[in-house]
């Protein structure tokens, strides 16, 4: 069991954690990632799954993401996604 620091908690206190990370992302000509640069530039060997997320529309910044499951050539699998509001791509590890 932690200890009681005896601090009082603001809002202030709290920093957001797993945050996306911007992605250098070419498309092919359907929109779908064809070559991510995560450290060094790696080609998309298949796409595994694709889904999309539409929430917090009634938020002045609604949350619309494209996400893709992708392996890479080299074998390694992850899944990024694109803001369908801003076009930035991103990673975000869970």
């Amino acid at each position: 069991m932690v200890a009681d620091t005896g601090k009082t908690l603001r809002p202030d206190a709290f920093k957001p954690v797993n945050l996306p990370k911007a992605l250098g992302v070419e498309e092919n000509s359907a929109g779908e990632p064809a070559v991510v640069r995560v450290g060094k530039r790696q080609t998309v060997e298949s796409i595994e799954d694709r889904w999309r997320i539409d929430d917090e529309w009634w938020r002045s910044q609604p949350i619309s993401r494209l996400y893709y499951a992708v392996v890479f050539k080299s074998g390694q699998k992850v899944v990024i996604f694109k803001d369908l509001t801003s076009g930035q791509w991103s990673r975000q590890n869970y």
